[in-house]
Parts: C-alpha cells; sequence; structure tokens
C-alpha cells in the first residue's frame, strides 16, 4: 500500500537475498516463541524444586509478555529509526542475559528476572521482522511472510514439547537453558551479519524525531486514535493474548486437571497441539491470497475463524475428556488465524511509523497474555482457596477469560458501526 522508505534497487527484495533475510528471522522467531512456550514443559520441575505456587508460576511465566508489553513503544521508536538490523540484534543480548541468570537462578525472583530479561530481549523478534518485511517486500506477500514467521514460531513451540521433555532427566532445565544461550548467541550473528547493511532505513523526518525531547511520541497518535486500533484492541488482548497465556502456561494445566491427561503424556498432548498450530499457520501460506482472488479480505477471514476458536474453547470445557481433546485442538487450529491482522494492521500507516504500528499492536497481545496468564493464576488459588477442586476452579477460570473473549468478538464486528467512520481513513505515505 505504501512505497518503500529507500529508493534501493534491492526493493522489492528477491531470490537468495530474500530467503536469507527470511530465515536470518525466522531462526530468532523460533527461539523467541520457543523460550516463551518453555515454561509450560518445565512448570512441574519449576514448582518442585522451587516450592512456588499457582499465582506465582503465573506472575513469573508472565514476567516475560509484560517486559515484552513495556518494550514496545521504545522498540517502534529504535525499528523506525535505526532498523531491524541494529535493533533486534542489540536486544537480543538482552535475551542471552537472561537465559543465563535462569539458568543459575536458585530464587524466584532471580527467575523472574531472568524472564523478563529474555522477553526484553527477544521482543523485537517478530516486530522487527514485519516492519522489515512491510518496507522491502511487497504488499500481496504480507499475509504470506508473517504466516512462516509464525509456522519457524510454532516450530520452536513444538522443540519445546517432547525434546525438552526428554533432556529434563539428563541435563535438567537449566542445562536446557544453557543450550538456548548458545543458540540465543548464533542468532544475533545471523541477524546482525545476515541483513544487507544497505536496508537499513532512511533518517525519520524530524518533526517525529525531535533531539532531547520525547517527540517521537506524537507518531503513535495516529495509530491509537484510528478506528482500526479501537476496532481490534479488546480482540487482540483476550483472544490473541488468551491464546499465548493457555498455550504457553496453562494448556499443560488443562490438559492435566480438566482433561485428566497424566503429567508423563502431557508433552505429548502438547508436542501434537503445536504441531496443528504449525499445519495451521502452513495453510496460511495459502488461503489468504486464494481467498482474496475471490474477494475476500485477509482481516474477514480472520475475524470469522476467530469465532470458531471461541466456541471449540467452550465445547472442550465442558464435553467428556475424549471430544475435549478434539476442540482443544481444533481450538489450536482456529487460533492462528487472527494474528495475520497484524500484518494487514501496519499497512495502514506510512513506513515512517511502521515500526510503531507493528509494536502498537504487538502491545496489546503481550499486555493480554500478561494480564489472562497472571490472572488465571489469581483466580486458580482464590477459588481453590474458597473451597474448589483444582479442575473446577480451572474451569470456571478459563470460564471468565471466554465471557470476556465473547464480549471483544461482538465489538470487533459492531464498531465499525459505532466509531465514526474518518476513523478508518487509510493514512498516506
Amino acid at each position: 500500500m505504501n512505497p518503500p522508505s529507500s529508493n534501493s534497487s534491492l526493493y522489492p527484495l528477491q531470490g537468495r537475498i530474500a530467503l536469507r533475510v527470511f530465515f536470518c528471522f525466522a531462526f530468532a522467531y523460533l527461539l523467541s516463541y520457543g523460550l516463551r512456550a518453555i515454561n509450560a514443559v518445565i512448570a512441574p520441575s519449576l514448582m518442585s524444586d522451587l516450592g512456588i505456587s499457582n499465582s506465582t508460576l503465573g506472575a513469573l511465566s508472565a514476567a516475560y509478555f509484560i517486559s515484552f508489553f513495556f518494550m514496545q513503544i521504545p522498540l517502534g521508536h529504535w525499528l523506525d529509526q535505526y532498523g531491524a538490523r541494529k535493533s533486534e540484534s542489540f536486544m537480543m543480548l538482552f535475551a542471552v542475559l537472561g537465559a543465563s541468570c535462569f539458568a543459575i537462578a536458585d530464587s524466584v525472583a532471580y527467575l523472574t528476572i531472568g524472564r523478563g530479561l529474555i522477553g526484553v530481549g527477544l521482543s523485537a523478534c517478530l516486530m522487527g521482522a514485519l516492519t522489515f518485511y512491510k518496507r522491502w517486500f511487497k504488499p500481496e506477500q504480507q499475509a504470506t511472510l508473517a504466516s512462516g514467521m509464525l509456522m519457524f514460531g510454532t516450530a520452536g513451540a513444538v522443540l519445546m514439547t517432547i525434546p525438552v521433555e526428554m533432556s529434563l532427566p539428563v541435563i535438567g532445565w537449566r542445562g536446557v537453558f544453557w543450550v538456548l544461550v548458545g543458540l540465543l548467541v548464533v542468532a544475533i550473528l545471523a541477524i546482525r551479519y545476515g541483513l544487507p547493511k544497505s536496508t537499513d532505513p532512511d533518517p525519520v523526518p524530524q518533526n517525529l524525531n525531535e533531539k532531547g525531547t520525547l517527540g517521537w511520541l506524537k507518531g503513535y497518535v495516529p495509530i491509537l486514535k484510528s478506528g482500526y486500533f479501537l476496532q481490534v484492541m479488546p480482540m487482540v488482548i483476550f483472544n490473541q493474548g488468551g491464546f499465548h497465556a493457555i498455550q504457553t502456561l496453562w494448556l499443560g494445566a488443562w490438559f492435566n486437571d480438566i482433561v485428566m491427561i497424566p503429567n508423563r503424556e502431557v508433552a505429548n498432548h502438547l508436542f501434537i497441539f503445536n504441531l496443528v498450530i504449525f499445519a495451521s499457520y502452513a495453510a496460511n501460506l495459502f488461503i489468504p491470497h486464494f481467498l482474496n482472488k475471490k474477494g475476500i479480505s485477509t482481516f474477514r477471514y480472520a475475524s470469522v475463524v476467530s469465532g470458531f476458536a471461541i466456541i471449540t474453547q467452550i465445547l472442550a470445557l465442558y464435553l467428556p475428556p475424549d471430544y475435549s481433546i478434539i476442540c482443544l485442538f481444533l481450538f489450536g487450529l482456529c487460533s492462528t488465524s487472527f494474528i495475520l491482522a497484524q500484518s494487514q494492521f501496519n499497512q495502514f500507516f506510512p513506513n515512517s511509523i511502521s515500526g510503531k504500528a507493528s509494536t502498537s499492536f504487538n502491545m496489546l497481545i503481550f499486555a493480554g497474555a500478561f494480564i489472562t496468564q497472571w490472572g488465571i493464576g489469581l483466580l486458580l488459588d482464590y477459588f481453590i482457596g474458597h473451597g474448589f477442586l483444582k479442575p473446577d476452579a480451572l474451569q470456571l477460570s478459563l470460564l471468565i477469560l471466554l465471557i470476556l473473549q465473547s464480549a471483544s468478538y461482538i465489538w470487533l464486528w459492531v464498531s465499525p458501526y459505532i466509531l465514526d467512520k474518518s476513523r478508518f481513513q487509510i493514512a498516506s505515505s
């Protein structure tokens, strides 16, 4: 929709250089998503070794998301000003520090600090890629590139299931994190030296980059006031954020306590769940392109399928175990669709603030992931403290989340008729 920010002959990236760029970003995001999801597998070991509660586990795991959240505002500016190559490779150094801290931690405080630093360091992995793709690939390629990234991310989540479960008796969760430290270093080198220096952006216009002030924050104003942002905000927080909270932590408890799957088999089901997500992202490489030819937008496709994600969760809560498992896999299948809206969202804004547009959307996701991940833990301990058995307490906690998701879904469809039409005018370059 917008022309590239540079007149370089590299635009649009093609051939080997395009593949090299994609795989550099994809490898970093594989590690990012894997580290996001790893606590769902190592949670029993952490709780056993350190004697932590459900709410503490939720807060510890959510530290990743809250650090992600707070980094999005400055990250958007850095991506616009310095580009993904410099910003992402520098920030991933904090992930190396955080993973090292997590590996040697002997208390919840140090685990939380490590988890938070990991979140800081990996907060640019998807946003850096999407911002880069927006500037250096054609608009019609954006959904395909986003789906490709998410396929690699899900591969990271898959690698954190059975392979990690098998590694725990041998090297323990600390050893697993030392392996991840080494892989993070490789990813940093790939981003720094695998992306062409000539793709670094031109300086941001002076009116969005006032030295000595926070004038660059003005770049967020048209984004936050836009109808597109207001329309998707609740949906991104409770539905997309809730999906990440469940996938990366509470899905293991759902399988164990509600579906009554033994602990030793939970990792196997998490593995299958993430394989389903991987297959769904693979399908999304082609479905949006096919539907666009039929006149159906990617955003409409993502919105409709997201409704089925709510239905499958409701069924999974109340159907017998065998059917509940099937519904949970269908939930994973349907939940991959709405993230495609993110690749479309930043197309509505000029290149000079495309990083801010990407991170504004992402900020909502991780605010939602933090709120729902920690909130489920708090509700779980509250209901257990008031006499509920853990399966019933977890079921009730998830039901509250589903009510919020349903309200958000209704708003997604009715808000264009409620909000002023001028808010939906597409910004020009």
